[in-house]
């Protein structure tokens, strides 16, 4: 009987084994051509030394894992030596300076809490500001990525109400359209289809069509075999009076990519969609659309994390087709992108791109590299990169003017598990949230809002209660970490006091 080997047995055996501390030429060239075959050659400044032994185990067993036998594996212990012999000792954080002037506004908290259906840990995956009728007012509403609940809050400041619109599986982000254009107002979601990533085809895009009642919502699912969903955008992709979808699957290590949801109903029908897939990357978190050529198109810029790690635009060229332009790729595998959001943040009327990166949840290590960058919209397609601050755990930056001074401000956010490595970085004081002021154009001083809870995977900036400033609320996503249910809130609001009513 023949009897197969076990790969991931013969690489933990080889893993225990003493590495060969030298490695030869041929050797190295070999570590980089298997190392860089689907993705950019990790680079051993990505680990500390003491990491590495860890991340080759990975990196071998996720090839065992892939049923590929047309790469020739470098020696497991050479190719730990070759890493560990180029990698830092440790990893040293930056210390951002901060402001020396204080903070131009105040914020005064409030914490919402409601009952859960399952757990009692809040996984809070987007919050969104917005009207579900035109007659009523806007209300914030709040996705759990573990319990399913879509909710909605009613902001008024320490009588916040709370209601459930919907219960999904793992809905990641929502956003709200008309999107069978009878004059209500509807959601359609993302849904991940897990609580943790794994590749799998239980994603779906969900439409929850509001009723002429304005109290309920009829799911229908749009799209479904997916991998793990976890973006959606509607817009008139194709010029023709509809609202199309930009779906992101997320995916894992196997499955992901771009989805364009044409929507190809006649006058009359409900909204009927075919899948035309537009790129087949795994890792795309967040695809906003729009007019980059100003030539009445619909583009949409892409951020691509996993293996891939870079910001794309692509250029609608008309029936459904886009050519991917590229915009930036980030310099190691483990740089984090985390989120991408539109906005002309030096109002000079070219949209930029606001990158965060600082997920570790792939392999529970923050990096020096996490933190947030701007990308200054040059026009022609070329983008200017400006690194504006450090953050460990970076996951959200939004901007607005909230100092009333006529520039735009960034409120930042961190996320990060509680059992994130070096233990250094684990034992220090984490920063949770940071106010970027922005002092003079394209210049930004920074306010450490506060410390301690970096567990912030969402937000959401509005005038919640109108009285003319910008406040914004902040979602928990906990979880993770196991922490204890009582006191932690689903979302905290932080009233802006730069205009009172005293």
């Amino acid at each position: 009987m023949l009897v197969r080997a076990d790969p991931l047995a013969d690489i933990e055996r080889l893993l225990d084994q003493e590495a060969v501390v030298e490695v030869s030429p041929q050797t190295e060239a070999q570590i980089v051509a298997f190392c860089g075959d689907c993705h950019a050659v990790p680079l051993p400044g990505g680990f500390p030394r003491d990491r590495w032994h860890e991340a080759v185990r990975i990196g071998f067993e996720f090839y065992a894992r892939s049923g590929r036998t047309d790469l020739t594996p470098p020696p497991v212990g050479q190719t730990i030596a070759y890493y560990r012999a180029r990698a830092p000792e440790r990893f040293v954080f930056p210390q951002p300076a901060e402001a020396t002037t204080p903070l131009p506004t105040r914020f005064v908290t409030e914490h919402v809490r409601w009952d859960s259906a399952e757990v009692d840990q809040p996984s809070i995956s987007h919050l969104r500001w917005g009207r579900l009728r035109p007659d009523q007012p806007p209300v914030l509403l709040a996705s759990d990525m573990r319990d399913g609940a879509i909710m909605a809050l009613d902001l008024q400041p320490g009588n916040i109400q709370t209601r459930l619109l919907a219960r999904l599986n793992h809905p990641a982000r929502m956003e709200l359209c008309d999107l069978d254009g009878d004059g209500i107002m509807d959601l359609v979601v993302a849904d991940l289809g897990s609580f943790y990533a794994t590749d799998h085809d239980r994603g779906r895009v969900v439409w929850l069509r509001g009723t002429e009642a304005g109290d309920s919502y009829e799911p229908v699912v749009l799209a479904d075999g997916l991998g793990r969903v976890a973006d959606v955008r509607p817009v008139d992709v194709t010029g023709n009076g509809k609202l199309d979808l930009i779906v992101s699957v997320f995916g894992h290590y196997r499955t992901g990519g771009i989805l364009l949801l044409r929507n190809v109903s006649s006058p009359g029908e409900l909204p009927r969609f075919e899948v035309q897939p537009l790129d087949d990357r795994s890792g795309t978190i967040h695809t906003p659309p729009f007019d980059f050529t100003g030539d009445g198109r619909i583009d949409f810029a892409a951020v691509v994390s996993q293996a891939f790690e870079c910001v794309d635009l692509f250029v609608n060229q008309g029936d459904g087709r886009f050519h991917l332009h590229g915009v930036w790729a980030g310099p190691d595998l483990t740089f984090g992108c985390s989120g991408l959001e539109l906005v002309d943040l030096n109002q000079n009327g070219k949209m930029d791109l606001l990158l965060t990166n600082g997920d570790s949840f792939d392999n529970l290590y923050a990096n020096p590299s996490h933190g947030i960058q701007w990308f200054e919209n040059l026009g022609d397609l070329q983008f200017a990169y400006h690194r504006l601050t450090d953050l460990p755990g970076a996951y959200r930056a939004l901007a607005g003017d909230f100092d009333l001074d006529g520039d735009l401000d960034i409120i930042a956010t961190a996320w990060l598990p509680r059992q994130v490595l070096p233990v250094e970085l684990r034992e220090s004081t984490l920063t949770s949230i940071i106010f970027l002021e922005q002092t003079s154009p394209g210049q930004f001083v920074r306010h450490t809002l506060e410390t301690g809870s970096p567990w912030y995977a969402a937000m959401e900036v509005g005038d919640f209660d109108g009285d003319g400033d910008l406040d914004f609320a902040v979602g928990w996503n906990a979880s993770l970490d196991g922490l204890e249910s009582a006191g932690v809130p689903h979302v905290t609001v932080w009233w802006n006091q730069a205009i009172t009513n005293d």
